[in-house]
């Protein structure tokens, strides 16, 4: 009976511990995956998307707070403030202010691998192999229109390999193709580039 009963409290033991270790572990992939990018003052990320009804190739251009993205005919321009959305098909441009608590990589590059607040809880979905796939769950404080994101990492260069958002069931899968230095300066809106189209102003 002696025995049975150490082996239980040993069991009940390694059930606490696990969890924890476990959640430790998901919160050290996510620093050393944001401390990646932070030390990066430029950058450049290509990517593919992947949805229910949509699918493309798309890229962006990371310097200091501003930034650049294509996708498609599409193309967004952003300062620390102010976000430019060209529609290059009807011919308009959508100006709104900047959604800095933003982490979706569509909506805010410069934060869309920074994960490290109260805004999600990480939870280590599984390891193995080199990879790691991490659940990251919003808070009850958490506005988050993507819902759940799951981030795949390479646990050898801690680089992220994709993103998987849930937007109320609907999944978006963006696979990351590469990361590196930009080839050629970031580029800027310029309102002279899209003389005629439409300006919609939500600021």
């Amino acid at each position: 009976m002696r025995i049975a009963r150490q082996i239980l409290i040993t069991a009940a033991a390694l059930l606490t511990l696990f969890p924890t270790a476990a959640a430790d572990r998901a919160t050290y992939l996510l620093e050393r995956l944001s401390e990646g990018f932070r030390a990066m003052k430029s950058y450049e990320v290509r990517f593919e998307i992947s949805a229910e009804d949509f699918s493309g190739n798309g890229s962006y251009t990371v310097d200091g707070d501003s930034y650049c993205l294509t996708l498609g005919d599409a193309e967004v321009f952003a300062d620390a403030t102010t976000r430019y959305e060209v529609d290059n098909r009807r011919r308009e441009v959508t100006i709104v202010e900047v959604d800095r608590e933003s982490r979706n990589l569509l909506n805010n590059p410069i934060r869309a691998f920074d994960f490290l607040d109260s805004q999600y809880t990480p939870t280590l979905v599984s390891e193995a192999d080199g990879h790691a796939v991490v659940r990251l769950t919003p808070t009850t404080e958490n506005s988050a229109s993507a819902g759940t994101v799951e981030v795949t990492i390479s646990t050898s260069t801690m680089r992220p390999e994709s993103l998987d958002y849930d937007y109320d069931g609907e999944r978006v899968t963006v696979r990351i193709v590469g990361i590196g230095s930009p080839q050629t300066p970031l580029r800027r809106f310029d309102p002279k580039q899209y003389d005629g189209y439409e300006m919609i102003d939500f600021r």
